[in-house]
């Protein structure tokens, strides 16, 4: 009896488990990308705040997508939507499991790290390769909102995918305002 009852548990588990995995990859319908354009009339998409993450939930995936190294593009039929990827600088810590590495540009950011001269919210994972070279190693990621890592010997440093509306353009949203584009850094 106990046996009938885990059976069928995991196989409600694993159905549920499964409808929530297709749901993240669902397509935008006509229904989703008309609310889109609603939302873009409305202002509720907004350049510099409104996440990929959110899009992809709300309105789905389109089914044009270009993915380069700074940005993603989606193309929803007569919608353009450009989002800016930039991985910001989380936490950073020891690593007791790594080897420390003794370089000039390590030992810099050791140093600017126990010195707290790298603070802010505004440190970009581009910043820190410019300043302080390649990681030893790394672990990536290009979804919006997980964490990629890079090491630097024992030092860990966590940065988070954040992936923002660059710009808009859409055709027949029937308002005058019909293009959207950030501008400035």
């Amino acid at each position: 009896m106990k046996l009938k009852y885990f059976l069928m548990f995991v196989c409600l588990a694993g159905l549920s488990a499964t409808t929530v995995h297709a749901m993240e990859g669902m397509l935008a319908t006509p229904e989703t990308i008309s609310q889109l354009k609603k939302d873009l009339r409305e202002g509720h998409i907004r350049i510099g705040q409104t996440r990929l993450g959110d899009v992809i939930q709300t309105y789905g995936k389109a089914v044009s997508i270009t993915d380069e190294d700074r940005r993603i593009v989606f193309d929803y039929d007569d919608i353009r939507v450009e989002f800016i990827k930039r991985r910001m600088w989380k936490d950073w810590s020891y690593d007791g499991f790594r080897k420390p590495v003794y370089t000039d540009d390590v030992d810099d950011l050791r140093f600017d790290l126990e010195s707290e001269e790298l603070v802010g919210n505004n440190i970009t994972a581009d910043m820190i390769l410019k300043d302080y070279g390649e990681p030893t190693e790394s672990k990536i990621s290009d979804v919006d909102g997980e964490n990629t890592v890079y090491y630097y010997g024992d030092i860990k440093m966590v940065f988070e995918n954040v992936f923002v509306l660059r710009s808009w353009r859409a055709q027949n949203i029937a308002d005058d305002s019909t293009t959207g584009v950030l501008t400035g850094n």
